[in-house]
C-alpha cells in the first residue's frame, strides 16, 4: 500500500471529519476472529503496542495511537437473533440503526444511541445511554456474555459463569478495555408498538424556566418516557423569531416508548404544564416515531461529514444554572449546528447500579457539541467549545467515558467511575494484560 491510499484508509478509520493526527505504524482489518488473534501474536512478537476500532464513531478517534497496530473490526458485523429466548449474538461493526430494523422485524427492541450510526462495540464498552435508558438500562447491563481475545491471542468466553471478572470489566469499561470484544450476546426486549414523541420549542431566553420545570415533571413521568432539552438550531418556521438568540431555540423533547395512542397521549400529557407555555414558538404533538423515526431525529442533531468536538458532564446542580450557563456560549456560538443536550432521570427514585465497570451516574447528562462543517473554521470553534466546556465543569459531578474529551482532559476517564470500580479496572488490566500490549486512557494531553 502507498503512503498515500494509507493516509486515506486513516481517514476513513473515524467518522468525526476533525481527525487526530496521530498515526498507527499498521492498519490491520480484521475479517474474522482469527485475524485479530493472529494481529495480536504478531503485536507481540513486534513488541508493537495495539489499539483497537471498533467502528470510528469515537469523537476523539481514541484508537489513533502513535506509532501502533491498530486492528480494525469495521468488517465484523454478524447479527443473530434469538428470538424466543430474546437474545442477539452481535459483532462490534453492526450499526445500532441497522440492529434496531433487523430487531424490530422480529418484535423486539435494545436501546441502542440515539445516533443510530454508531456501531455496537465501543457503544456498548463506553456503558451505552441510548433510547429508553431510564426503562431498559444503561445498554451494557444488558450483555449476557461475549468472546474476547486476550493480550495472549487466545479466545476466552466471558460470562457470568466463566470469567465473569472480565464480563464485569466489558460492562461500561471503555476504550482503554485490555481485550479484543469480537462478539456480544444481548439480553433484548419486547418492542413497544406506539413510540410518540411530543416536541415544544421554547425561546432561549426562557430556558431558566423550562428548564427545572422539565426536571421536576421528569420526576413524576414513568420511567418508559425520555425528556430532554435541547438548545439547537431553531426549525425553519420559527427562525426569524430566534435571531436576537444567535438562530438557536430552547427545545422540550419527550418520547414515550408505549403500546397504543392513547398511552403515549397520557404519558405525554405533563408537558403541557411548562410555565413558559405562553410563549411556546411551535409545538409537534403526538407524533408516531418508530424505529427509524428515532434514528432521523439523531441523524438531524449528529449530520455525518462533519467536524466535532464533544464533551459531556453529569450533573445534581439546579437545571436553570446549568442551561443559563450553556445559553450564553450558545448565544456567541460560531456555528447555529452546535448543539446541547440534558437528559434528565424520570421514574423517581431508582435502583442502584448493577455491579459493574460502569458506575457513574446523577440527576441529569448534559452534552455538548460543537458541529461544523470547514476547516478553516476549526480554532473558532475549538475554542468556543473550550470556553464552554470549562464554564460547565464546575457543574460536573463526573463525565461519561464516551462522549467526553479524554485525550485534552485525561482526568476525565478517571471521573467516569467510582474510585473503587476504577481501581477495580486497573487491578484487571494488569491480571490479563500483565505486559500492556493494550494501550490504556491518555495519562497526559496529547
Amino acid at each position: 500500500m502507498t503512503d498515500a491510499n494509507f493516509e486515506h484508509l486513516r481517514h476513513e478509520m473515524i467518522w468525526n471529519l476533525l481527525a487526530p493526527d496521530r498515526r498507527p505504524r499498521l492498519i490491520v482489518q480484521a475479517a474474522n476472529e482469527n485475524d485479530v488473534a493472529q494481529a495480536i501474536k504478531f503485536a507481540r512478537a513486534n513488541r508493537m503496542k495495539v489499539a483497537v476500532r471498533g467502528g470510528g464513531h469515537s469523537w476523539v478517534g481514541f484508537s489513533f495511537r502513535d506509532d501502533s497496530l491498530l486492528i480494525d473490526l469495521g468488517r465484523l458485523s454478524g447479527v443473530s437473533i434469538d428470538r424466543e429466548n430474546r437474545l442477539a449474538r452481535v459483532q462490534p461493526a453492526v450499526r445500532g440503526c441497522d440492529l434496531d430494523r433487523m430487531l424490530a422485524a422480529q418484535g423486539l427492541a435494545f436501546p441502542v444511541g440515539h445516533c443510530g450510526t454508531v456501531p455496537m462495540s465501543g457503544y456498548l464498552l463506553n456503558g451505552g445511554i441510548g433510547w429508553n435508558y431510564n426503562d431498559w438500562g444503561v445498554a451494557c447491563f444488558s450483555i449476557e456474555g461475549a468472546k474476547v481475545v486476550t493480550a495472549a491471542g487466545d479466545t476466552v468466553v466471558a460470562g457470568e459463569g466463566e470469567n465473569s471478572d472480565l464480563l464485569w470489566a466489558i460492562r461500561g469499561g471503555g476504550p482503554g478495555f485490555f481485550g479484543v470484544v469480537t462478539e456480544y450476546t444481548l439480553r433484548v426486549y419486547r418492542a413497544p408498538q406506539a413510540v410518540t414523541t411530543s416536541s415544544y420549542f421554547y425561546p432561549l431566553e426562557r430556558i431558566e424556566d423550562v428548564g427545572p420545570w422539565a426536571a421536576e415533571v421528569a420526576r413524576r413521568m414513568p420511567r418508559h418516557v425520555e425528556l430532554t432539552i435541547l438548545i439547537a438550531a431553531a426549525p425553519p418556521a420559527i427562525a426569524d423569531r430566534c435571531k436576537s438568540t444567535n438562530g438557536f431555540v430552547c427545545a422540550a423533547l419527550g418520547t414515550a416508548f408505549v403500546d397504543s395512542a392513547s398511552e403515549a397521549a397520557a404519558a405525554l400529557g405533563p408537558l403541557e404544564s411548562c410555565p413558559a407555555l405562553s410563549d411556546c414558538l411551535l409545538k409537534e404533538l403526538n407524533t408516531p416515531t418508530p424505529i427509524d423515526g428515532l434514528h432521523e431525529l439523531g441523524a438531524g442533531l449528529w449530520p455525518e461529514r462533519h467536524r466535532y468536538l464533544a464533551d459531556t458532564l453529569w450533573t445534581n446542580s439546579p437545571p436553570a444554572s446549568v442551561l443559563a450557563a450553556a445559553r450564553e456560549h450558545f448565544v456567541r456560538a460560531p456555528s447555529t449546528k452546535s448543539v446541547a443536550v440534558l437528559s434528565f432521570r424520570s421514574g423517581g427514585t431508582h435502583a442502584p447500579l448493577p455491579d459493574a465497570a460502569y458506575s457513574m451516574t446523577a440527576d441529569a447528562l448534559l452534552l455538548c457539541y460543537a458541529v461544523w462543517e470547514r476547516s478553516e473554521d476549526d480554532a473558532a470553534n475549538a475554542a468556543w467549545h473550550r470556553a464552554a466546556i470549562a464554564e460547565l465543569d464546575r457543574y460536573a459531578v463526573g463525565h461519561y467515558v464516551g462522549e467526553s474529551d479524554i485525550v485534552a482532559s485525561p482526568i476525565r476517564a478517571e471521573r467516569a467511575y467510582a474510585k473503587a470500580n476504577w481501581e477495580r479496572m486497573q487491578a484487571l488490566r494488569r491480571k490479563y494484560d500483565p505486559e500492556g500490549l493494550f494501550h490504556g486512557h491518555f495519562t497526559a494531553p496529547a
